[in-house]
C-alpha cells in the first residue's frame, strides 16, 4: 500500500470514527447545549435509553400505520429532533419526562424531583421559542408539548396542566405547515393528541374548538382520510353532547332525534367499512380462543374496536330509549374491557394511555358491577405506576359523577321514537351520505 493511499484510508477510517461518534452523543449532545445540566452524562444516557426502552418505543401501535398512512414514525426521529441544537426545550422536556419515568419505576425520589425541576426549566424555554416567533411551528415544537404532556400523565403538576399541553399541540397543528410532517410523524402525533383529547373533554369538561378537516387535509395533507380519524370525529360530537347533557348545569336532557340517527348511521356504516377492509385481505379483526379468551389481529385494531364501542356506549347513554330501536347484540363494555386485557398484555406502554376514554366509560355506565370494578382497577394500577398523572384526573372524575349521578331520559317522545324505528328499517344504510363531522373536542 502506498504512503498516500494509507493517508486516505487513515483519513476515512477517522472520518468514519467521528461520525459515529456523533451518532453516539445524539443523546449526550444537551451537556453542550445546556452546560448546567446533571454533570454525569452516563447517567443521562441511561435514563433516556431505559425512557425509550420501557415506555416510549410503544408509542406506535403495531398496525397503525396502515390506517394512519405514516412512512416515518415519531419515535424513529424524535432522537434526532431533541438533539439537533435547534430546540433546547425538546431536549430538556425528554431530559425531564425520562427522569420522571425512570425515578417512578424505580421509586427514586432524587430523580423524580430532578425531573421536576427540568420539566420547569422546559416549560419557561418552550414559553419563549413560542413567544419568539408565533407565526413560525416546527415539529420540534408540536413534540415539545407532546413529550410535556406524557410527564402530566406520569407526575401531575397542576389540575390542567395535561389537557394544556394536549390542546396546545393541537392548536399547533393548526398552523403548521405541511413541510413539518416528515414523512408522517405529525400524523402519527395527532391521532395520539386526538384520543387525549377526547379524554381530557369528557373529564374536565373543558372544550377546545379545534379545525380538525383543516389539519388532516391542509396540514397533514390526507387525501384518504383515516378510518380511526373520522371514528374520533363521531366520538368528538358524542363527547361534546355528553357533556353538554349530563354536567350539573345543564338544563337540556335530550338529544336531537336528527342528530342520533345521523352520527348513528355514519358510526354504523363506518364499522361496516372497518369490517369489509379486514375482509378484503381475508384478515379476522378479532376471535376468541379455546380458553375463552378474547384475540385480535394487532393493537391497533384492538384500539379501533375500543373506540367503536365507546360510541355505541354513548348513544346507549345519551338516548336510551332511542338506542333500544336499533338492535344490539353486543357487550360493547365487555369488549372494551377484552381490548384493555389484549393490550395490557402486549405491555405497550405509553399507548396504553389511550384507552382511558373507553375504559372511563365503563367505570361510568357498564350495568355489571365487576365489569365496572375492573376498570377502576386498571385506572387504579396506573396510578401506581408510570401514569398516574392520567388515572388520577380519570379517578377523580368517576368519584365526582358517582357523588352526583345524573339520569338521562327520553321517554319525551313516544311517537318519535315509532317514526324513528320506522325510519331505521326502512332506509339502508347506503342512503345516509357519510360526513367527516369535525364537533369540537
Amino acid at each position: 500500500m502506498t504512503a498516500s493511499a494509507s493517508s486516505k484510508k487513515r483519513s476515512k477510517n477517522t472520518s468514519s470514527q467521528r461520525g459515529h461518534d456523533r451518532r453516539h452523543l445524539s443523546y449526550s449532545q444537551q451537556e453542550q447545549i445546556i452546560p448546567e445540566l446533571a454533570p454525569q452524562v452516563s447517567q443521562r444516557y441511561m435514563i433516556n435509553e431505559a425512557f425509550y426502552a420501557n415506555f416510549l418505543c410503544y408509542f406506535t401501535s403495531d398496525g397503525e400505520g396502515k390506517d394512519i398512512q405514516n412512512k416515518m414514525t415519531w419515535l424513529h426521529r424524535l432522537p434526532y429532533l431533541s438533539s439537533d441544537g435547534t430546540n433546547t426545550a425538546l431536549t430538556m422536556a425528554l431530559q425531564a419526562t425520562a427522569s420522571a419515568f425512570c425515578g417512578v419505576e424505580t421509586a427514586n425520589i432524587a430523580v423524580v424531583r430532578d425531573a421536576c425541576n427540568l420539566y420547569g426549566r422546559a416549560l419557561n424555554m418552550h414559553a419563549r421559542i413560542l413567544s419568539s416567533n408565533p407565526k413560525e411551528v416546527t415539529v420540534h415544537m408540536v413534540s415539545t408539548s407532546v413529550v410535556l404532556s406524557l410527564f402530566e400523565a406520569m407526575q401531575a403538576t397542576t389540575a390542567d396542566a395535561y389537557r394544556e399541553h394536549i390542546n396546545g399541540a393541537a392548536k399547533m397543528l393548526e398552523v403548521t405547515g405541511p413541510g413539518q410532517c416528515m414523512e408522517g410523524v405529525l400524523c402519527q402525533l395527532f391521532f395520539h393528541i386526538r384520543t387525549q383529547m377526547a379524554f381530557v373533554y369528557l373529564t374536565t369538561e373543558k372544550a377546545q374548538p379545534l379545525s380538525v378537516r383543516k389539519i388532516l387535509t391542509e396540514s397533514l395533507l390526507y387525501r384518504r382520510l383515516p378510518v380511526f380519524q373520522r371514528l374520533m370525529s363521531h366520538i368528538a360530537t358524542l363527547a361534546e353532547i355528553y357533556v353538554n347533557k349530563t354536567s350539573a348545569n345543564s338544563k337540556q336532557q335530550l338529544i336531537s332525534l336528527s342528530i342520533y340517527q345521523s352520527v348513528r348511521a355514519d358510526v354504523d356504516s363506518l364499522w361496516l367499512e372497518y369490517k369489509e377492509s379486514a375482509s378484503e385481505r381475508e384478515e379476522n379483526l378479532f376471535w376468541n380462543t379455546s380458553s375463552g379468551k378474547t384475540e385480535f389481529r394487532d393493537g391497533f385494531t384492538a384500539l379501533c374496536i375500543a373506540y367503536f364501542s365507546a360510541a355505541r356506549i354513548l348513544f346507549s347513554v345519551l338516548a336510551p330509549r332511542l338506542a333500544a330501536t336499533y338492535p344490539e347484540f353486543e357487550d360493547h363494555f365487555g369488549r372494551i374491557l377484552a381490548c384493555a386485557d389484549f393490550l395490557q398484555s402486549k405491555k405497550i406502554g405509553c399507548a396504553y394511555m389511550r384507552m382511558a376514554t373507553p375504559l372511563y366509560l365503563v367505570t361510568l355506565h357498564s350495568p355489571i358491577g365487576r365489569q365496572r370494578s375492573k376498570a377502576m382497577r386498571i385506572f387504579e394500577d396506573w396510578k401506581k405506576g408510570s401514569m398516574a398523572g392520567i388515572s388520577a384526573l380519570a379517578l377523580d372524575t368517576i368519584q365526582k359523577r358517582q357523588d352526583h349521578p345524573l339520569t338521562l331520559d327520553d321517554s319525551a317522545w313516544p311517537e318519535e321514537l315509532v317514526l324513528a324505528q320506522k325510519s331505521y328499517e326502512n332506509l339502508p344504510l347506503e342512503m345516509f351520505r357519510f360526513e367527516d363531522w369535525v364537533g369540537q373536542v
